[in-house]
């Protein structure tokens, strides 16, 4: 009762917040203390919520939709957090509505996952640190798609309205950069409990996961050298970040979706 009370509050403080993000964006009003105070009240029902969803009488559970919740609740609260500094508002457009969905998918929609009630400290720290790196990755790519839409604005001179909202190239491209340093130093803690805290973390079981993962982290480190050795930026820094952020969404959801949604296993 508590998880879908909660549930539904977050959902309804989200949608507001979109409301009120958008009308500010279109009809060039200053909505940002009520953006703000309807995601941080947001945030508080949406963790109730996750902590209902996720930490059952059961054991934990880390199906495929209350992974997504929280991964949708540290994307919120990171961006959150950072619009306190850098004008990151119309980020919430696009996060805002993610985080309905998984909320309304977490409470109404069934899985085939089976709770475990075991899970080891070191193992917990690779979950949360999986869904941290993960959840940073993918301001990443939204910011990288946000950078390439502003730059097509920006040389057909269209859409002003919307892109002089934007904060300017230099800054957001800056901001992509610190992202993936922080996403890499994230993913590196991955792998690394993984190693040494997952059963079979190199077997087969986990082989595509595993190989996925490394991947990623190959990608980001390639474009954080080309960035310092070589001067990469603009649309060469957005394909790399947009790949290795492919190849980590396939690592942490594509095989819980076949397995849970596909094949109905756990």
């Amino acid at each position: 009762m508590l998880a879908t009370i909660s549930g539904i509050f977050a959902v309804a403080l989200y949608l507001l917040g979109t409301w009120f993000q958008a009308q500010g964006l279109f009809q060039e009003r200053n909505n940002r203390p009520l953006v703000l105070s309807c995601g941080g009240l947001a945030l508080l029902a949406h963790l109730f919520n996750m902590i209902e969803v996720i930490n059952t009488p059961a054991g934990y559970n880390f199906g495929f939709f209350k992974i997504a919740t929280l991964f949708s609740f540290a994307i919120s609260l990171l961006v959150l957090l950072s619009s306190l500094k850098k004008p990151l508002e119309n980020l919430f457009l696009f996060i805002f509505p993610l985080a309905v969905i998984s909320i309304l998918c977490s409470l109404f929609v069934p899985s085939s996952y089976v709770p475990h009630s075991e899970y080891s400290s070191g193992l917990a720290l690779h979950i949360v640190l999986a869904i941290l790196a993960t959840s940073i990755i993918t301001i990443g790519a939204v910011q990288a798609v946000l950078m390439a839409y502003e730059n097509q604005q920006l040389k057909q001179k269209h859409g002003y309205r919307l892109i002089k909202h934007m904060p300017p190239l230099q800054t957001m491209e800056s901001l992509l950069f610190e992202i993936v340093w922080v996403g890499i130093f994230l993913l590196s803690g991955v792998i690394v409990t993984g190693i040494l805290f997952t059963d079979d973390f190199l077997g087969q079981h986990l082989s595509h996961k595993t190989f996925l993962s490394i991947s990623s982290w190959i990608v980001f480190a390639i474009l954080l050298w080309g960035r310092h050795f070589a001067g990469w930026r603009g649309s060469t820094a957005i394909r790399w970040t947009l790949v290795g952020f492919l190849f980590l969404v396939l690592a942490y959801f594509g095989s819980k979706f076949v397995l849970e949604l596909i094949l109905e296993r756990t």
